[in-house]
């Protein structure tokens, strides 16, 4: 079964549908901090979503540099601040490439971003990260085939007994969700408000009116509680 995280900085949010959700981690990135309005105190904002979710759900925060050295040097500055359980996001550049690269050596978890093409993932692949994540909706808009990307990866990942995740990422809508879990992704990341927006289909206001009237015709507004037993 395909894994759901939450794609939000913003801890009121991750509050609002940790109990509504099935959810194995948080993913962030620095447009989703200028979204959640984090401009001081961004470490302690982190610590603050790590206790929110517990250690046993993955937290994904992303480096700014483009150069390698600063990319290793920004991650384990992340992990030294925040814990050394996060997995740091590094996109698949020529630089990325030697981050990622660097930061296996040293044991830290990396997630392979803004991939976009098979040849990203293929090279991100041979670094042996524990995530990859493909921008589905960017590489709808530019013309490439995403479910043959994460399909193609899915079937190396399970030929070659790897251990990296499939993380799907840039999520628009509940088609795209479908779309990727048919192609074999194991995680997805979206926005947790269009989940709870699959959940509000007139069709199931209708089937739940259709259950409520039967209720009431025979018992009124009396609860199932107050029934005698």
């Amino acid at each position: 079964m395909m894994k759901v995280l939450f794609d939000t900085a913003d801890i009121t949010l991750i509050r609002q549908y940790k109990d509504m959700f099935a959810f194995e981690g948080v993913t962030t990135n620095p447009a989703l901090i200028r979204k959640a309005g984090i401009v001081e105190n961004t470490f302690k904002k982190f610590q603050d979503i790590r206790k929110e979710i517990g250690s046993d759900r993955s937290l994904h925060m992303q480096v700014v540099s483009h150069d390698a050295d600063e990319m290793v040097r920004e991650a384990m500055w992340m992990c030294e601040k925040v814990d050394r359980e996060i997995s740091v996001k590094i996109p698949v550049t020529p630089d990325g490439m030697r981050a990622m690269k660097e930061l296996k050596k040293k044991g830290v978890s990396v997630t392979a971003t803004t991939v976009v093409t098979q040849m990203q993932a293929l090279l991100a692949l041979e670094l042996n990260v524990d995530y990859i994540a493909p921008y589905y909706d960017q590489m709808c808009d530019i013309g490439i085939n995403g479910d043959e990307l994460i399909n193609l990866l899915a079937q190396t990942i399970e030929k070659e007994r790897l251990q990296t995740k499939i993380l799907s990422a840039n999520i628009k809508n509940m088609e795209q969700y479908r779309r990727v879990c048919l192609a074999g992704s194991h995680m997805i990341t979206l926005n947790p408000q269009l989940l709870e927006e699959a959940l509000k289909m007139p069709q199931i206001g209708k089937a739940v009116k259709f259950f409520d009237d039967a209720w009431m015709e025979m018992h009124g507004s009396t609860r199932l509680c107050e029934l005698e037993s």
